[in-house]
């Protein structure tokens, strides 16, 4: 009994460090698209800090142009689509980057107490953290956030005749997409932090969850 119960040792470790190296690619493929949208979405701030430089001289100097007031081109520089679309591209790169910056741990923490705890604690507060707060709030989150993308586009909502883009279902997608990745990105975390806690211990280094562990945990630590 004692020789069967030997040979079952290697073959449960093996089962489990395997469960536990499958779980960490999972959780590196689901944060992907968090990684994929925060990343093509930053080229937007180009366009968004161009946009409000040329809306501002525009206002400013442009209008008062002669020959644009004669061309009745005023009208185009005081159009309120470029106010809806600062505001369109302002909630597309804010939105992105929320699971962008909790896969790359940037979001900020704050906590007087935490730096006298032992590593192992703190991985429990992020992971109980992730359990019961994080995660849950996140998935109501995203429920009502397409609930609310949905019924813009089944009523196709639109902005009016003279206030601004039209189609609102399509910045309110990203309402929607945004919160999905930081989920997607909360899940990877859990799934990276379980497998620190439970499991193989020659596969910690590989979790990713160092900067947790970390004494002084800041951004990109």
């Amino acid at each position: 009994m004692s020789e069967d119960k030997t040979n079952m040792a290697p073959v449960a470790d093996h089962q489990r460090d395997r469960f536990a190296r499958t779980s960490l690619r999972v959780a590196h493929w689901i944060e992907r698209p968090a990684f994929w949208l925060g990343a093509s979405s930053a080229w937007l701030m180009l366009a968004l800090a161009l946009l409000i430089v040329f809306d501002a001289f525009g206002r400013r100097y442009i209008r008062t142009w002669s020959f644009v007031i004669e061309n009745d081109w005023h009208v185009l520089i005081n159009s309120p689509m470029f106010q809806d679309a600062e505001w369109h591209l302002h909630t597309i790169v804010t939105f992105c980057a929320l699971g962008y910056a909790h896969a790359r741990h940037a979001h900020v923490r704050l906590d007087l107490f935490r730096p006298g705890f032992r590593p192992r604690t703190k991985l429990w507060i992020e992971w109980l953290g992730g359990v019961v707060l994080f995660m849950p709030f996140m998935a109501i989150f995203c429920f009502y956030a397409y609930m609310y993308f949905d019924l813009a586009w089944l009523s196709n909502e639109q902005a009016g005749d003279t206030n601004g883009i039209n189609h609102r279902w399509f910045i309110k997608f990203f309402i929607f997409l945004g919160p999905l990745t930081l989920l997607m990105a909360g899940a990877a975390s859990l799934i990276r932090l379980t497998v620190r806690l439970f499991g193989p211990e020659h596969l910690h280094s590989q979790t990713g969850t160092d900067h947790i562990t970390a004494e002084n945990h800041s951004a990109y630590s």
